[in-house]
């Protein structure tokens, strides 16, 4: 269990944690787990409280199948503690592949680019580094 008092690192599961190549397949987890989510996990348990809470949190069993894909993909839950939310929880801080940072400057925000957008998993590796 993380150490009380700890931050809330926020972090999604689909395109996150979960590999997500194909989108939403009517709920279907069937990817992998993200390269090097583990390991950075057991890193970032010393300081954070690591939360998932995506849109299949809202569902009674996504939790529960979040979790139990974990397991499937080798999840050592003692190495790498995390708690599921139910709801979005007070983060200090999301991890999400569909999120821009507000700079306080609605103008930054172009909306015919914003269409343009496209997540880490969608883009080619020349594309990977920009957005």
């Amino acid at each position: 269990m993380p150490e009380p008092g700890l931050p809330i690192l926020c972090l999604d599961f689909d395109g996150v944690i979960h590999s997500y190549e194909h989108g939403w397949r009517r709920g279907e987890i069937y990817g992998t787990v993200t390269r090097g989510f583990f390991d950075w996990a057991a890193w970032a348990k010393s300081y954070f409280r690591l939360v998932v809470y995506s849109s299949r949190s809202k569902d009674p069993d996504g939790a529960a199948n979040m979790r139990l894909w974990l397991v499937s993909q080798g999840w050592d839950e003692s190495a790498a503690p995390l708690e599921f939310a139910h709801e979005k929880p007070p983060a200090f801080l999301t991890i999400d592949d569909r999120a821009l940072t507000f700079n306080g400057n609605w103008e930054a925000f172009d909306p015919p680019r914003l269409r343009d957008f496209m997540p880490w998993m969608s883009r080619t590796d020349a594309d990977k580094s920009v957005r």
